[in-house]
């Protein structure tokens, strides 16, 4: 029962150590899936926390549409509401979407610019390694319900 507490209690201090500071720099890459239309992507983005609970976290995620070309482009806003081993935040921004249903035809992409907001939640896996896992709405088009999961390596502060 002490190794248990002892246990407890350490992962708890730890925890605490590893709460995310101003001048933190995270890279993140993994999958993205589209609710309601079920089209899977592939995304890469960094965050920045600038100041304390804050943080500016662009992101590009390529698509895998059926036929023709898809990408996306995100610029979010993110406050933590927590800190410690399990970071949970909320979020809202900027993104546009580009479609071309023919490519390699010149004048057929469209572009188009909405908002998003949403939850997610960062765990703190190792020293510099942790995944995230991000539910939000894309306002462009029919409000697509995106959940994203990534791998996220913190390079660290500045």
């Amino acid at each position: 029962m002490k190794k248990f507490i002892f246990a407890l209690l350490f992962t708890w201090i730890t925890g605490l150590s590893m709460a995310q500071e101003q001048g933190d720099f995270r890279i993140q890459i993994g999958p993205d899936y589209k609710l309601q239309i079920n089209d899977l992507g592939a995304h890469a983005g960094l965050e920045y926390l600038f100041v304390d609970r804050f943080s500016l976290a662009p992101s590009f995620t390529y698509w895998f549409p059926d036929f023709g070309r898809s990408f996306n482009l995100n610029m979010d806003l993110r406050y933590y509401l927590t800190e410690g081993v399990s970071q949970i935040y909320v979020l809202g921004g900027y993104n546009n979407l580009w479609i071309n249903a023919q490519p390699g035809l010149p004048g057929t992409t469209l572009s188009r610019a909405g908002g998003n907001f949403g939850l997610g939640a960062f765990l703190d896996v190792a020293a510099n390694f942790g995944l995230n896992t991000e539910f939000k709405i894309q306002s462009q088009n029919t409000r697509q319900p995106v959940l994203r999961v990534g791998l996220v390596f913190k390079v660290g502060g500045y």
